[in-house]
């Protein structure tokens, strides 16, 4: 066979390859994409054990026709009674096919109360594939505009515990029914009706969730000043205190990022929310919104069922955000 026919086979199979590797994505186009209830008491499709990934005993990744969860270990020298201390940082970046697949739970499947449970029990229940801590809504009942799943919980963003004579005030981080994310600063209750009517109503889009804690550390791809973030600082934030820290970042259209870094032990203190901004620009530059949640105690990162950096002093929390697997779903 001539030599020139020879290149010619390969390239046209070669083409052929292609051709069919970009017609056959690990995650389905959006016109096929299946949607989850929107149920809170509802999960996520149990995983596939064989199409996770682990390091030694530890699951690092996970991805179907409708989920694809990645992760990345790395560190960052903060400052520990004087010494330079490295701190482990651990980055989760998902996509998934639908928006129904972000999704959030309760301890107890109710939202009275103030119940708590392990962070992984809820996430078990659920079929999560991956899950954080949320921001403890039900503990701290007397504060923000609360909607889960598409149900309005509570407004009591103008009426909640005071500090300095006036009500506290979050920037609320909004998720719309299209998996996209919004920051409404410092927001109460005309600020959110405002934001509903001028940004969401005109496209067709409704609230899915919100969550009261924060602050936000990026908006529109640009880091937040902390040291003079209002709703930083008359929040219950810790904001220039060390401590274990979690935050969640939307990264592009139904593309997502978990932050963490390791805290809670003698030899390491954490990070500052200033330094957590920057640390969150560094590791996930192409966050458009990075929103801070419950540090601490209260941080809990967890892939499938499994809580990933352990510390001591770890509490039960009320509610987690998490990420569910729709591969296989039959409605019910």
């Amino acid at each position: 066979m001539k030599r020139n026919t020879v290149r010619w086979i390969a390239a046209i199979l070669l083409l052929l390859a292609l051709a069919a590797g970009l017609s056959c994505p690990s995650i389905v186009e959006a016109e096929e994409a299946t949607k989850l209830p929107m149920d809170f008491t509802k999960g996520g499709v149990k995983t596939d054990k064989d199409k996770w990934t682990y390091d030694g005993k530890t699951p690092v990744a996970y991805s179907d026709s409708t989920i694809e969860v990645t992760s990345e270990k790395s560190s960052v020298t903060a400052k520990v009674k004087g010494k330079n201390v490295k701190h482990e940082v651990w980055v989760i970046r998902i996509k998934i096919q639908d928006a129904s697949q972000l999704r959030t739970a309760v301890s107890k499947d109710t939202y009275n109360g103030r119940g708590q449970a392990k962070g992984e029990d809820i996430a078990k229940s659920k079929n999560a594939v991956v899950a954080m801590n949320g921001d403890f809504f039900k503990y701290e009942n007397d504060v923000g505009y609360v909607v889960r799943q598409a149900e309005f919980i509570r407004d009591a963003t103008d009426t909640s515990r005071k500090k300095k004579g006036q009500p506290i005030c979050f920037d609320m981080l909004v998720v719309d029914n299209e998996g996209d994310f919004y920051i409404v600063p410092q927001a109460r209750t005309k600020e959110i009706e405002e934001f509903i009517e001028t940004r969401l109503t005109p496209e067709g889009r409704t609230v899915m969730d919100t969550f009261n804690l924060g602050p936000a550390l990026v908006i529109d791809g640009e880091v937040q000043d902390i040291a003079s973030s209002q709703a930083a600082q008359q929040g219950d934030y810790q904001w220039n205190y060390p401590q274990q820290r979690i935050a969640l970042a939307q990264t592009g259209h139904l593309e997502y990022a978990i932050v963490e870094v390791f805290g809670q032990t003698d030899s390491t203190a954490g990070l500052t929310l200033e330094e957590f901004a920057n640390l969150i620009a560094e590791k996930v530059p192409d966050a458009k919104i990075a929103y801070n949640f419950d540090g601490g105690g209260s941080t809990n990162l967890i892939l499938n069922n499994k809580k990933i950096c352990k510390t001591p002093g770890l509490r039960e929390i009320t509610d987690i955000i998490y990420f569910a697997s729709a591969e296989g779903y039959v409605e019910e």
